[in-house]
């Protein structure tokens, strides 16, 4: 192989080599946008999930004193 012919390959090489470290790089940005929306979804699905667990609370109590109001009815009637 000529020196000629050797830096031709050489330089195809390295060319190959900033084309992947390009697309490494666009791939690892798509990584961490993905990573900020899975994080920031979470927090928002953890913040649901607190508020529907306190609503859910609060139903609960409130469907007990309406039990027991109906409870103290019926024992009148």
């Amino acid at each position: 192989m000529k020196d000629k012919d050797l830096l031709v390959v050489i330089a195809e090489m390295l060319r190959k080599q900033d084309q992947h470290t390009e697309i490494l790089t666009n791939q690892s940005r798509l990584l961490e946008k993905t990573h900020e929306t899975l994080t920031a979804f979470m927090e928002v699905s953890i913040k649901q999930f607190d508020e529907q667990h306190k609503f859910n609370e609060r139903f609960l109590e409130l469907n007990e004193k309406v039990v027991d109001r109906l409870e103290k009815i019926e024992k009148k009637l």
